[in-house]
């Protein structure tokens, strides 16, 4: 299970990447200037297309920052050997 602070991190990481590039998309749409009745036609496909952009995104920024938990158990000495239990 991931401890809150990462938790955190990673869920403002995902809705700052989100509300990113959906304002400039919403901006971008309203420089057009088109029909306000027909509107969803472009916005259904284009927050989906955001969504998965965002996603995309966030995987690679995500991979490449070092996991805390990782680097957690490396650094933690094992005991015993690897005979199974107290052998």
């Amino acid at each position: 299970m991931l401890n809150p602070p990462m938790f955190r991190s990673a869920l403002v990481r995902r809705v700052s990447i989100y509300l990113v590039l959906s304002s400039a998309a919403v901006g971008a749409v309203n420089l057009l200037e088109l029909d306000q009745h027909n509107l969803y036609q472009i916005y259904i496909p284009l927050f989906i297309g955001i969504y998965v952009l965002s996603r995309w995104i966030d995987s690679k920024v995500g991979a490449s920052q070092p996991s805390r938990d990782h680097e957690t158990t490396e650094s933690v000495p094992q005991r015993g050997t690897d005979k199974g239990f107290g052998s």
